[in-house]
């Protein structure tokens, strides 16, 4: 389609233009400016007059030059085209839109120029990345989560063998070692709980915090964790905001930022923490207006060498990491992610390369007020004896368990997956106090067991174990019982407290 504007009045014209919401661009035959209306200066930060007589690519990133070059070059023989391009604004930021030409001819069909359609599409593409990033991000933790569930039930095995032998053992260099590896199986179960973490598998106890009076309690840790050539400037203020969150889990995210902060500051430097309010308005940054609840704000910003545009494509990557091969798990800051994802946030990463880093992170907003945390104080319980129904597909798993159990003085039926459990529940003539299970096997898996079996003995009490956290798994809560959680992995104290803790519970409501 050709456009002319030789019936119409160029003033008239400026009036339409300036009244529209899109940008409207007019270029001579030598793709230099000739008339801009206001709302494409306002997208590009300039003003009409200031791009009148400018060729287009100047306004361009330097990748889009070519192809507007191209584009323009076609006009004089071509229909109305759209072409997707990055402009640069005056203050240096991305504007990504998608430009409209159509050939401007004279009375007589001569080419003259072009007008130019540009809408901002900048919202749009930011809204599209990040969600192929969620689902990047949500394709990587699923890989994540099943990792950490495979990783415990060896260290369950692991751990749990190690303990055996080291019961057997007398005092000595042999028994030393074992300790050795106790301790290394426990600090490899922290990893596997990162990964949970995550994958927003990491089981939180949130309570309403002041997160001004935590960054202000966490200081002196600070100070402390980072080399004295750091300064750390605060702007917060206690008392003035509340948020919802677990407390471990944000001096967690706090810490691993500040690390993270640290890496990038190779000789010294300022790290800034600063706190405010979000009202609730539309998204912009991500466009569409999706709504933000009322938030608080907290600002992690860094000195340091900032990062290039494919690092920050990766940076809550699990695994991921810059440093050098050996240092470093490159767990820190996708445990950020989920933490903070799993409190109901959202995490945004700002970067430039030799300028510094921002972390912006958003937290809901709740009401002033305190929540007494629950204090839970162990309690060894009573010794209670009974018949475990014991449910595990992995071989070792389930031997180590079975020994523990035997060596207590429980009566064990064992199973290798849900079909073989029901068929032993149903030949065995007397009663069964517990149904030791794992969660996911091979066919049945662990919540579809106990709901079989709690219809033909209902008084069972229910352990589930998993490499998973206990609040990523579903169905939990729909059992007609209660249900114990045991996560793996486990040592043999803790197995032989719940298993005994489960039967002495039953045994008690049966009293009168």
């Amino acid at each position: 389609m050709h456009t002319s504007v030789g019936q119409v009045p160029m003033e008239r014209l400026r009036t339409i233009f300036d009244g529209m919401f899109d940008g409207v661009w007019l270029i001579g035959s030598d793709s230099r400016t000739t008339y801009v209306n206001e709302a494409m200066a306002g997208l590009l930060g300039t003003t009409p007059d200031a791009m009148h007589g400018h060729p287009i690519t100047e306004y361009l990133s330097e990748e889009f030059q070519a192809t507007a070059e191209a584009m323009i070059g076609r006009q004089p023989v071509s229909v109305a085209e759209r072409v997707d391009m990055r402009f640069l604004r005056a203050d240096g930021a991305d504007l990504w839109t998608l430009v409209a030409a159509s050939p401007i001819v004279n009375a007589d069909g001569s080419y003259v120029g072009s007008m130019l359609n540009v809408s901002d599409v900048t919202g749009k593409r930011a809204a599209q990345n990040q969600a192929m990033q969620n689902q990047k991000l949500e394709a990587i933790g699923a890989f994540a989560a099943g990792i950490s569930h495979d990783f415990n039930n060896l260290l369950t095995a692991i751990r749990g063998y190690t303990e055996l032998a080291h019961a057997e053992l007398p005092e000595g260099d042999i028994r030393a070692d074992l300790d050795q590896v106790i301790a290394s199986a426990d600090r490899a179960q922290a990893i596997t709980g990162r990964l949970l973490a995550f994958t927003r598998g990491q089981a939180l106890q949130p309570v309403v915090v002041d997160p001004g009076r935590v960054v202000l309690d966490m200081l002196p840790m600070l100070r402390s964790l980072l080399s004295e050539d750091i300064d750390i400037a605060l702007n917060v203020e206690p008392g003035k905001f509340w948020i919802r969150i677990d407390p471990v889990a944000l001096d967690q995210i706090l810490v691993n930022l500040a690390v993270n902060a640290e890496d990038a500051m190779h000789n010294g430097g300022t790290l800034m923490i600063s706190m405010d309010g979000v009202e609730g308005r539309p998204q912009e940054a991500l466009g569409g207006g999706e709504a933000i609840k009322p938030s608080v704000r907290i600002r992690i910003t860094d000195s340091g060498a900032g990062m290039d545009e494919a690092t920050l494509a990766r940076l809550f990557d699990p695994f991921f990491t810059t440093k050098d091969l050996g240092k470093g798990t490159g767990l820190g800051l996708s445990t950020v992610y989920g933490l903070v994802g799993q409190s109901g946030g959202t995490i945004q990463v700002e970067s430039a390369v030799a300028i510094g880093s921002t972390f912006t992170i958003l937290l809901p907003k709740v009401a002033a007020r305190f929540d007494r945390p629950i204090v839970r104080t162990p309690q060894q319980p009573d010794v209670g004896i009974g018949i475990v129904l014991m449910v595990e597909d992995e071989p070792s798993v389930r031997e180590f368990a079975r020994r523990v159990l035997d060596r207590a003085g429980h009566t064990l039926l064992t199973a290798g997956n849900g079909e073989e459990a029901l068929h032993v529940a149903e030949s065995w003539e007397g009663s069964i106090d517990v149904l030791l299970t794992d969660i996911v096997m091979p066919g049945m898996h662990g919540q579809v067991l106990a709901a079989r079996l709690l219809k033909i003995r209902p008084d069972i009490r229910v352990i589930f174990m998993s490499g998973y956290a206990e609040d990523s798994i579903p169905a939990l809560d729909r059992l007609v019982t209660p249900a114990a959680f045991l996560a793996k992995p486990f040592s043999s104290m803790t197995l032989t407290e719940a298993v005994a803790r489960e039967i002495s519970e039953a045994r008690a409501l049966l009293e009168p």
